[in-house]
């Protein structure tokens, strides 16, 4: 939405206020694009993939972005359902020789969960962690 002012200093008077929804905006926007441009590149229907979908999703998992680009957060978001997850699982067990088991998954998403680094990184550093119990 654009607005017009009858002069600078009233433009001024609500800058204050404005610059933080414009900038809230604008966030919105880049990401929305982003969101786009990462699931066209990766080959997503758009119905299938929506961006209130991915919002939904960082809503609750927010704290898991640090030190991860929105960009990876969306690959990974699109890349990856809970059966994929699982299969990288199992075949990581199957590599390391251990037992796999969906008490070893429900462990997993439990441990995981807050944890930073993307899913192979979480994976792998859970194997390590558990391997004496598997």
């Amino acid at each position: 939405m654009e607005v017009r002012y009858c002069s600078q200093e009233c433009q001024h008077a609500v800058w204050e206020e404005h610059k933080f929804e414009c900038g809230k905006k604008t966030a919105e926007r880049l990401e929305r694009e982003l969101f786009a441009c990462v699931r066209e590149r990766l080959g997503r229907e758009a119905d299938q993939y929506p961006f209130e979908n991915f919002k939904g999703f960082m809503k609750t998992q927010a704290h898991l972005l640090e030190k991860r680009t929105m960009q990876e957060w969306m690959e990974d978001w699109f890349l990856y359902d809970d059966m994929e997850r699982k299969t990288m699982l199992r075949g990581l067990f199957h590599k390391n020789g251990l037992k796999w088991s969906v008490d070893a998954y429900t462990l997993y998403v439990a441990w995981a969960d807050g944890r930073e680094g993307n899913r192979f990184e979480k994976m792998t550093a859970f194997i390590k962690a558990t391997r004496r119990l598997f």
